[in-house]
């Protein structure tokens, strides 16, 4: 890994171009499932608070910083993006 703040740049700009899939997703959706796209619009957003605020947490015990698993965090992001993905092409025309 090399950064914490690459990490960070990586993850908002997924963000960025998946949220850009959902808007052209919802330019061109029927009207039922506006709604599901902007339940999916949602749950990106707060999957992008929660991952930038995990990495931005320092954990102290007893005085030692614990270390934080970088790795797994960006693994964890990459899987709910792509759990995410799969859900937003799953909607019905």
């Amino acid at each position: 890994m090399a950064k914490v703040r690459d990490l960070k740049k990586d993850i908002k700009y997924m963000v960025k171009q998946f949220l850009n899939e959902c808007y052209t997703q919802l330019s061109f959706a029927p009207g039922l499932n506006q709604e599901n796209i902007l339940d999916v619009i949602a749950d990106v957003l707060e999957l992008q608070k929660k991952m930038l605020s995990q990495l931005s947490r320092k954990d102290y015990s007893r005085g030692e910083k614990v270390k934080i698993n970088y790795k797994a965090i960006a693994n964890d992001f990459y899987n709910k993006i792509l759990e995410l993905t799969e859900r937003l092409h799953s909607i019905d025309d």
